[in-house]
């Protein structure tokens, strides 16, 4: 019986030794796990405060634009220079937009101002059609237009006789005349590098400002601020438009000469291209909101200048097309207002779309900024 009792007693002494092993073992490895996970926190602390995140380094000669979209709670602590755009879904958080580009530069002269060719968008469609009253609504619309699912065109606003007639000339002086700016400047290409602006719509208006200011004589603003991607980095595609609205307004009310509005954009897609001066290209794609659905006009929205901007819109169609055949795709009709209440010659321009390359896009900026200036010269009619 005893000897019984001492080999359960050394057993059971055996399988506690066994147990506490695997205690320490676990113990050990739970300290390591503990110890590398402090390591990697101090790390990481070390790089973030103390080094340079990849994330912030940029090539040589590159200037990014620094949008500095901060959330502020407190309207008042908003410095003069910046504006404040509340939040659509969250009344009370401001986004404060600054200016990349901080005061906006004197008027600079052309280099070599080049006078633009002239076009007759009354003629060219009076070659296509006949007599201008008499076209049929459904033909007019099939050649220029591509109808969005969300609305439904209204005959009254499409009369090529009555669009073909609008005078468009804006008069050169020193005083701001056209303003570019992008409503989703986030938007790049196929092969745009991250964190280039260049190698966005943004880098694109910058050409297309150079081409209209240094060759055609206008005074141009070009606004860089990203109205599409919250604070924290990522996309807010839905506020963009609310975001942009106050800015642009702030602008407008401070320059009223100016007449002109582009903004600049890229589609989605399959990419869009033509061969322009034997220059693979990315195709111009111009955009008019209608302000009603299918079903009719949205009461909520009002625009007193949609008139104006489908003559706009039309004008540079057919003049960029006679200039450079191939350059336009055909307007794109949707259902809301997309800020273009707010100038008569008020343009959205879908710059290609995401599988179009930066070097197409940016080819585009010639021959657009060439077919704005003939409309804008008033050797069109």
């Amino acid at each position: 019986m005893n000897g019984k009792l001492r080999l359960y007693r050394a057993f059971a002494k055996h399988r506690a030794a066994g147990y506490a092993g695997n205690v320490r073992r676990r113990r050990t490895m739970k300290e390591k796990k503990q110890l590398g996970a402090g390591l990697m926190l101090a790390a990481a602390f070390t790089v973030l405060y103390f080094g340079e995140l990849p994330l912030l380094r940029f090539q040589s000669g590159v200037s990014p634009v620094l949008a500095g979209l901060v959330k502020k709670e407190n309207k008042e602590a908003v410095e003069e220079e910046i504006l404040p755009v509340q939040y659509a879904n969250a009344p009370g958080m401001y986004l404060t937009v600054r200016r990349a580009e901080g005061i906006i530069p004197e008027y600079v002269p052309p280099k070599e101002e080049v006078e633009p060719v002239s076009v007759s968008v009354k003629e060219i469609l009076e070659e296509r059609f006949g007599v201008l009253e008499d076209v049929a609504f459904s033909s007019f619309l099939a050649n220029y237009y591509i109808e969005d699912s969300s609305t439904k065109a209204a005959e009254e606003l499409f009369r090529p006789e009555v669009l073909a007639d609008y005078d468009l000339t804006v008069e050169k002086k020193d005083e701001p005349q056209i303003l570019i700016f992008h409503t989703h400047g986030s938007e790049g290409y196929a092969d745009s590098r991250e964190g280039v602006t260049e190698d966005t719509v943004i880098g694109a208006g910058n050409l297309l400002e150079k081409e209209l200011r240094e060759v055609y004589g206008y005074n141009v603003i070009h606004e860089t601020s990203v109205f599409d991607r919250k604070a924290d980095g990522t996309d807010d595609r839905n506020n963009a438009y609310n975001n942009a609205l106050p800015v642009i307004t702030e602008i407008l009310e401070r320059y009223p000469s100016i007449e002109v509005v582009i903004d600049l954009h890229r589609d989605s897609g399959d990419a869009r291209t033509s061969v322009i001066n034997g220059v693979k290209t990315a195709k111009v794609m111009l955009f008019n909101g209608l302000c009603r659905t299918k079903d009719g006009p949205i009461t909520y929205y009002s625009n007193p200048n949609l008139q104006g901007n489908l003559a706009f819109s039309l004008h540079l169609q057919v003049t960029g097309n006679e200039l450079y055949p191939g350059l336009m795709h055909r307007i794109y009709l949707k259902s809301y207002r997309y800020n273009m209440h707010l100038k008569e010659k008020y343009i959205l321009v879908e710059l290609g779309t995401h599988k179009n390359t930066v070097a197409e896009a940016k080819a585009a900026m010639k021959p657009l900024a060439e077919t704005i200036a003939t409309v804008l010269s008033g050797n069109h009619t």
